[in-house]
């Protein structure tokens, strides 16, 4: 009984180990992929660039799983990856994003190493040789940096795979991308190469691709960039800054009315040009027209007469401005109440996403701080001139009034005076820009003010900056 009882169970464990030998792939059977053919589209290339894979595989007896491949040049793996199959017959037709890899010979062998896989862990391995791989060439690069400065990267004539960029006026610190193309705006084209940051190194990039970072030592700024795109390295050259000149570097950190300002002390001449590195030079930084021309992309003629300043930038507003200490008439007037700001392009929701309630106009009833109040500059004997952003853009509302000094002497109401040019202004006393529902409404824009206390007349224009 023992025995026939043996048997049984003999029998039940062959069939459970038959059982197991099957799966939804039906009976499974010992066998290999097959490598029906095996493809390129171009036997030379670029580097950069995508190749395209062509394959047939089949398998006798089971189901294909995966085709990895490796990309080898120089006895290196430029690049890697893995496509699924399906069935037991499959046709490939996969792009292979090929990167350049530093220190990458022109002009190199490469091979494809392909292995098939089924799903029973059998494999096939299948060499595509004889390509030929080149390194790109560049009539140009450009230097981009994250806070939207632009720099054109010429090649060296010594050495064709270096690119330079000279007379910059960059920060000593500051993080950037290389790229071949840019659009119309100086936005990053990514049709093209792309450089950026790979694991603390320079590399190819895509538009999801980090900024690399540069630092130059022992300088107020950086003059030189050199990209190397052989060896994918970068080198700086600095240099000091001259009496003319403005950089961040120079400047302190200052907390106004819960914003973050950068502030610098210090005597400017009028009618002296006044070279602006790095940040302060960005062509979309807007700077106080009463108090500056801007006569190139990096160079400011301050207006005002000779003395002591504070200049104002804040990084967020995009602007500059100066005040003084104790201003006050004749120098100056200054304009405080609700609806005034020194004028930015920035606009109210970037402004507010960083300074919670902060709108593109700050001004107030007081004197304590310089975001309270704006300066209008004597640009003649008894005349005035201040530009500002008005009303605000996110209520359509301005009252405010001129004054002689911080202690409210001798207000200047809106009834005193003519007003010619854009006719924005109402009341007779504060100088109202009203937003009531059967109001006009008014442009919120920047606005030139000239105040003649001569003849009491104000014109208004807008400007555009």
């Amino acid at each position: 009984m023992n025995s026939i009882y043996k048997i049984f169970m003999l029998i039940g464990v062959i069939g459970l180990f038959f059982m197991s030998c099957e799966d939804e792939y039906g009976p499974r059977k010992e066998s290999t992929p097959v490598f029906e053919s095996a493809t390129v589209s171009a036997t030379t290339f670029t580097f950069g660039d995508s190749i395209h894979l062509a394959a047939k595989l089949t398998d006798p007896a089971t189901m294909l799983t995966t085709l990895s491949y490796e990309v080898v040049s120089a006895g290196r793996v430029i690049t890697a990856g893995e496509i699924p199959l399906i069935g037991d017959s499959y046709e490939v037709s996969q792009n292979i994003f090929v990167p350049l890899l530093s220190d990458q010979p022109d002009n190199s062998e490469v091979k494809i190493d392909l292995l098939a896989s089924n799903v029973l862990n059998g494999t096939a391995a299948y060499e595509i040789s004889g390509l030929t791989g080149n390194r790109p060439m560049y009539n140009q690069l450009y230097l981009v940096t994250d806070d939207g400065a632009v720099a054109v990267l010429e090649p060296q004539t010594a050495d064709n795979n270096k690119y330079e960029a000279t007379a910059l006026t960059f920060e000593t610190s500051f993080r950037f991308k290389v790229a071949e193309k840019l659009n119309a705006d100086n936005t990053i084209d990514y049709s093209g190469a792309v450089y950026g940051n790979v694991n603390g190194k320079m590399s190819m990039i895509d538009e999801n691709g980090e900024s690399a970072f540069a630092y130059t030592p022992d300088a107020d700024y950086t003059k030189v960039f050199v990209y190397d795109n052989y060896a994918f390295s970068v080198a700086t050259t600095g240099s000091n800054l001259g009496e003319d000149d403005l950089a961040l570097s120079a400047f302190g950190n200052q907390d106004i009315y819960n914003e973050s300002f950068r502030t610098l002390k210090r005597t400017l001449e009028n009618g002296k040009i006044y070279t602006a590195f790095g940040t302060l030079g960005d062509a979309e930084n807007i700077y106080n027209p009463d108090f500056f021309e801007r006569v190139s992309a990096s160079q400011v003629k301050f207006l005002g007469e000779t003395g002591e300043y504070t200049i104002y930038f804040n990084p967020v507003r995009k602007n500059i401005f100066v005040g003084v200490d104790n201003p006050a008439f004749p120098q100056y007037l200054l304009a405080c109440g609700y609806g005034l700001g020194y004028p930015t392009n920035v606009s109210t929701d970037a402004i507010g996403a960083v300074y919670p309630g902060h709108t593109r106009v700050h001004t107030s009833w007081g004197f304590g701080n310089v975001l309270n109040y704006v300066l209008l500059r004597q640009i003649g004997d008894g005349i005035y001139q201040g530009t500002f952003f008005t009303p605000g853009d996110h209520d359509h509302y301005a009252g405010f009034k001129p004054f002689e000094n911080t202690g409210w002497a001798n207000e200047k109401k809106a009834g005193q005076f003519t007003f010619t040019g854009e006719q924005i202004i109402s009341g007779d006393n504060d100088w109202t820009i009203p937003n009531g529902e059967n109001d006009p409404v008014a442009e919120s824009t920047n606005y030139r003010f000239t105040i003649n206390l001569n003849d009491n007349t104000v014109n208004i224009e807008k400007v555009t900056l």
